[in-house]
């Protein structure tokens, strides 16, 4: 028979003498100042589920971290803490026999939170090689009051979900266009039919711009492959960002065609924009690609810059229409499967107008909105994949400060924002929203695959799986802080806020904008420094197109 004790070292047995961890003392560390995943803007109240850092002469999977669980259980003076450890053995999400033979059934899901919770339970009563945690385990006690818990610097310390809450989404209630139901296609995928569109929003599904060849934008879809074959095409050099690739490969081609990219190479069989993508055109061509094939998601998509026919300011505003409710965007998404928002590393989709919009009024319409990114991996180790979604996303949605290349386009939206419930505050919420839904599916347990022995009882271990948990975890309950926290301070000449075409295309991705544009730099004002920071970052779009 497996002996689960092997994973313990022997450290643990089955005697009812064992040492009550709350007398084992930790082995020699110090608190980690700041934690790693600790977030300034965040502050902590009695009751509330943290993991607090160590740093100490752990054993070498560890990297020297080890991390804890465990409830805040009193305020003190200077920022500091008494906590309650949570023993982690008791959590069925890192327990680390989960998978082995003899240990409790692997769970690839935190939808699987509820049942699992129930048959670890019985697995640690019945079987668990310390008698202390199958005794809390009877009586239903997971909290450890230990000395070095007693005063925990608050910098040590950050939020994790309790892997339950679901928040509710921000917006009251959907629209009156919002769809209700989907079907079940034959290979098991949700599907949203374009006859039920058709019959909330009618024939055209509203949509009142130009149409290409008598077609709406819903038949604007172009594959996965055919993006894939913009790279082979003539113009086309290694490293263009989008609104390279539409000025001096895309425009030549569909140039007097009337029509955009997409319909020019599927006008004899139109497809269907099934996936809606939205994203920043100073991304890299290729990272926007890979992630989109990284997010396996299957098209046809509908991607703007292939979408839209890209002659002239004034033919793109005929396809827009007149206003944002019945243009080319919200017709896809009312039809559409679901909204991709696609994250790189050079291009920030929370300072894009238009990007933090689209992901408003996809998740008004119902729409499933899904994140991709492409990460870039500097060395091996998890720790060292520069994680798109995550670093674009440590701060607060500020959509208040996000741009649009096109002034005449960031008006409409401001507008309309402004004359909605709730306004740039409820549109920060719905993002944050959308962030704690992607991380909650995020959340894995490390598996049979952790195999680092904890330092103690109460420590979780530090290996790289478990910093993933521990980033997942702490983003999801920072988003869910954000969605009912108030807004960010902005000033009302926000509104105003004006970056001429003259200065964007002087812009270069990686240099910080220098304007002497008073509103501008009123709104700088308010960011933070790691939103400051990546303005000089933030995706230029194509001057000559008003979409991104």
């Amino acid at each position: 028979m497996f002996n689960k004790n092997q994973l313990f070292g022997n450290k643990y047995s089955n005697s009812m003498q064992d040492t009550r961890p709350e007398l084992e003392p930790f082995p020699t560390y110090q608190f980690s100042t700041p934690s790693k995943y600790h977030n300034p803007e965040q502050t902590f109240a009695i009751g509330d589920l943290v993991w607090y850092e160590l740093r100490g002469n752990f054993d070498i999977t560890s990297k020297g971290i080890q991390w804890g669980e465990a409830v805040v259980q009193d305020i003190l003076p200077e920022n500091r803490y008494m906590l309650s450890g949570k023993v982690w053995s008791y959590d069925h999400l890192t327990h680390p026999l989960i998978g082995l033979p003899g240990g409790p059934p692997q769970y690839q899901s935190i939808r699987d939170i509820h049942i699992g919770r129930e048959i670890y339970k019985k697995w640690t009563i019945a079987n668990h090689p310390n008698s202390h945690v199958r005794r809390m385990a009877m009586s239903g006690v997971d909290k450890v009051m230990h000395p070095a818990l007693r005063s925990v610097p608050g910098e040590a310390m950050f939020k994790v979900w309790d892997r339950e809450h679901m928040p509710e989404c921000p917006v009251p209630s959907l629209g009156s266009g919002a769809r209700t139901s989907t079907s079940e296609s034959d290979d098991g995928k949700l599907e949203f039919s374009l006859e039920d569109a058709r019959e909330t929003h009618g024939n055209d599904l509203g949509f009142q711009g130009m149409q290409q060849n008598k077609l709406g934008p819903e038949f604007w879809g172009i594959t996965l492959e055919q993006l894939e074959g913009v790279e082979e095409l003539p113009g086309y050099k290694a490293g263009m960002k989008m609104y390279e690739i539409v000025n001096k490969v895309i425009k030549p081609i569909t140039d007097g065609t009337g029509t955009g990219y997409a319909l020019f190479l599927n006008k004899d069989a139109p497809l269907r924009a099934k996936q809606m993508t939205s994203h920043a055109w100073g991304e890299s061509y290729s990272d926007f690609v890979k992630a989109l094939k990284d997010s396996y998601c299957e098209g046809p998509f509908w991607v703007c810059a292939m979408a839209i026919y890209q002659e002239d300011n004034e033919t793109i505003a005929r396809q827009l229409g007149p206003s944002l409710e019945h243009g080319p965007f919200a017709t896809v998404l009312k039809q559409a499967t679901g909204m991709i928002a696609v994250f790189t590393p050079a291009a920030d989709i929370y300072l894009r107008m238009w990007c933090v919009f689209e992901i408003f009024v996809a998740v008004k319409l119902g729409v499933n909105v899904k994140f991709a990114a492409l990460n870039q991996q500097f060395r091996s180790g998890i720790e060292n994949i520069y994680d798109a979604i995550y670093e674009h996303g440590k701060d607060r949605c500020h959509s208040a400060i996000a741009k649009c290349g096109e002034e005449s386009d960031e008006r409409a939206i401001r507008e309309l924002i402004n004359n909605t419930e709730g306004k740039f505050a409820l549109l920060d919420s719905t993002v944050e929203w959308c962030k704690a839904i992607y991380y909650m599916d995020e959340v894995r347990h490390p598996g049979a695959a952790f195999k680092g022995e904890p330092a103690h009882l109460l420590l979780l271990g530090g290996s790289g799986k478990l910093d993933y948990v521990a980033k997942t975890l702490s983003s999801v309950a920072l988003a869910i802080d954000r969605i009912s926290g108030a807004p960010l301070p902005i000033e009302e000449e926000v509104e105003d806020i004006k970056l001429g075409a003259e200065e964007v295309e002087d812009i270069e991705l990686g240099e910080t904008i220098n304007t002497e544009n008073e509103d501008h730099q009123n709104a700088k004002g308010n960011m933070t420094t790691n939103q400051e920071a990546r303005v000089g970052h933030q995706a230029i779009c194509c001057t000559t197109c008003s979409i991104q």
